[in-house]
């Protein structure tokens, strides 16, 4: 299934090659190509047969996988059975408001512009060039953007749903991020006990034992009853059964995995994260539709930017630190998965551009083309073209 392309994409589509003029990266973008799946609530095995149809693109790819989507990016055609697909600069406005959080269940997901970047860095080069504009983009959109939610506000969706009031006790499983964010919200809406069931209790500091109460995830069956269960479990949690793993529910179940946490019937109402978020779909489309014609422009002004720019010795200054700037920030990433990526991304950012502000100002200004680019070869991976003694450059 093809998108049908909006007015905004054909007028950018008629100036596309004008553009791209000039820029290796951005020259493939019309052969940029996106296969997408939804796979929010899926399965176990839904899941797994996924999974299996994007492990067939064989090509280079960009592979981004979240608890409601897996999406390939690659180049050329594709005739995988994915639920969507999209091409050139489609694709690349897909990627840019996934990045930014625009599809995810919480408008405005800080997490997933990770995920993206996670996705692109084992990329080819061109792929993951034209990945970073998306990403920029997304990041820039997200300074101008308020969001004032988090994941835990998937409880609140919850309620408005079914128009339950919030009071009485929650059950949470789960102890990663998710669960921490439901739990929280949990408490500031007025829920007590709030109920936290895990393998092991948490040690974080989050976890104050005044505010929760710990359960053991193996003897949930024997617990008193609650008012609201919500499942948080991590895509390795095997499947609870409603009727015979859980205490008795009373108004409310909220699966939030993907896979599902829960199987078996009940009779409570039960809300899974794909309802939630076709839920929020509805209620936001004003407001996302805005965004996204918003993103649109980002993403034109910043391929005319790396247009004319691109060439310079400035811009190929730049693109030669970014790209040790990006390096950095997946190897600090693995050795401390603890800092969130979003901060890595601010503070070597700001670090790169008060380093190369002035050489970058002077460089601009600099009446000596070939100083301009045995400079910028200085920073290249390649090295100088022409390599020679230090009084060359005197």
């Amino acid at each position: 299934m093809l998108y049908p392309p909006s007015p905004h994409t054909l007028r950018i589509r008629r100036n596309l090659s004008i553009m791209t003029q000039g820029m290796a990266a951005l020259e493939d973008l019309k052969d940029l190509t996106a296969c997408l799946w939804r796979t929010a609530s899926l399965d176990r095995e839904d899941l797994d047969g996924v999974r299996a149809m994007a492990a067939r693109h064989q090509a280079p790819v960009a592979l981004i996988e979240s608890c409601q989507r897996i999406e390939v990016y690659s180049f050329g055609g594709c005739s995988c059975d994915a639920q969507a697909s999209l091409r050139g600069f489609d694709a690349l406005l897909h990627m840019a408001s996934v990045a930014a959080g625009l599809h995810s269940v919480v408008l405005g997901e800080e997490q997933v512009v990770g995920q993206v970047r996670a996705a692109l860095a084992e990329a080819p080069p061109a792929l993951r060039e034209l990945g970073d504009v998306a990403v920029a983009a997304a990041r820039e959109l997200r300074r101008n953007t308020s969001f004032n939610t988090h994941s835990g506000h998937l409880l609140d969706r919850g309620l408005a749903i079914t128009g339950i009031e919030p009071r009485g006790a929650i059950l949470i499983l789960g102890t990663g991020h998710m669960a921490r964010l439901v739990a929280l919200r949990a408490r500031d809406l007025g829920f007590a006990p709030v109920m936290i069931a895990g393998r092991r209790k948490p040690g974080a500091a989050w976890f104050d034992e005044e505010a929760f109460r710990f359960l053991p995830l193996e003897s949930l069956a024997e617990s008193p009853a609650v008012e609201i269960a919500v499942g948080c479990l991590g895509s390795d949690a095997p499947l609870l059964n409603l009727a015979s793993q859980l205490p008795p529910v009373r108004k409310l179940i909220l699966d939030l995995g993907t896979p599902r946490n829960f199987g078996g019937s009940s009779t409570t109402p039960l809300l899974d994260i794909s309802a939630l978020l076709d839920a929020g779909h509805r209620h936001g489309a004003e407001r996302r539709d805005t965004l996204m014609d918003e993103l649109r422009a980002i993403i034109e002004r910043r391929l005319e930017m790396a247009r004319t720019t691109r060439r310079s010795p400035v811009g190929s200054l730049r693109a030669s630190v970014e790209s040790v700037r990006r390096r950095e920030i997946d190897r600090i990433s693995r050795l401390h998965p603890e800092i969130p990526g979003e901060t890595l991304d601010a503070i070597t950012r700001s670090l790169v551009n008060q380093l190369f502000h002035l050489p970058s100002e002077r460089l601009k200004h600099l009446d000596d083309p070939t100083l301009g680019d045995r400079v910028v070869a200085l920073f290249s991976e390649d090295g100088p073209a022409e390599p020679g003694p230090r009084a060359r450059f005197a």
